[in-house]
């Protein structure tokens, strides 16, 4: 691949970096919000709070006791910056790989670079959150925002990797490169190009898509990895929301 063509596949690549920024702006409104509101709080502060809401623990006022929940976050931030930064690393493509593999790659980067920039977004979200409820209305936190945006977790891996893979569809379409025959019987096997869907396969686990990490990944095709992904999402997506409302409650 010459310079020009992966300059080319690579263009305006940083704008996928934008939840990144978000979280930014969260984390740093906090942090400015908490030095604001420091000297008004009670010597005594709250942190943390009960499956009611209720403040169950207390300490000092200190930097530490006030801050330590925003610095935890901060610091989830900057490592999932990190490893955002080394992701066209982990996703190589071999020299001899046709152009419309190249893009696929790409979007696949894409698609991996947003899902880490919106956790990181949704992390600052939720830290930030509790942190100024804890705040302003210590005697009494809700946990249903908490429990929504911790849904919108999963949420955003389809999302950003869907996104991306139209994206690369689209741009490699624009300069006229298509998939072969082949390349697109394998395109359909893959739902928003991360999601394996093979009725024909038996397999629970299969090996995950070239370019998009090691290990395995489930087959939502049959009727053994439907049943997996939708007691994953009862169990981790629906069930903390229902608990998260039951205790506002």
């Amino acid at each position: 691949m010459t310079a020009d063509v992966g300059a080319q596949i690579n263009h305006r690549r940083g704008r996928f970096w934008l939840p990144h920024l978000i979280a930014l702006v969260i984390m740093a409104f906090c942090f400015v919000f908490g030095a604001l509101t420091f000297e008004s709080l009670p010597d005594t502060v709250a942190t943390h709070w009960g499956p009611s809401g209720r403040p169950d623990a207390w300490a000092p006022k200190s930097f530490g006791s006030v801050f330590s929940p925003l610095m935890m976050g901060a610091g989830l931030c900057v490592l999932l910056s990190m490893v955002t930064a080394l992701v066209p690393k982990m996703v190589q493509v071999d020299d001899d790989a046709s152009l419309w593999e190249r893009y696929r790659r790409e979007g696949t980067i894409r698609g991996t670079v947003a899902v880490l920039g919106g956790t990181c977004a949704l992390i600052a979200a939720i830290i930030g959150f509790l942190s100024v409820a804890g705040w302003t209305t210590p005697d009494h936190v809700p946990w249903w925002p908490a429990a929504v945006v911790t849904a919108l977790f999963l949420v955003v891996i389809p999302v950003s990797y869907a996104a991306a893979a139209r994206w690369a569809r689209r741009t490699a379409s624009a300069q006229g490169i298509h998939p072969t025959a082949a390349e697109e019987q394998e395109e359909k096997l893959w739902i928003a190009g991360v999601l394996y869907n093979d009725p024909n396969d038996p397999h629970l686990l299969v090996a995950k898509r070239a370019g998009t990490g090691v290990g395995l990944t489930v087959n939502v095709g049959n009727t053994r990895g439907r049943v997996a992904v939708a007691v994953f999402l009862g169990l981790f997506v629906v069930l903390p929301v229902i608990l998260g409302v039951v205790a506002a409650l």
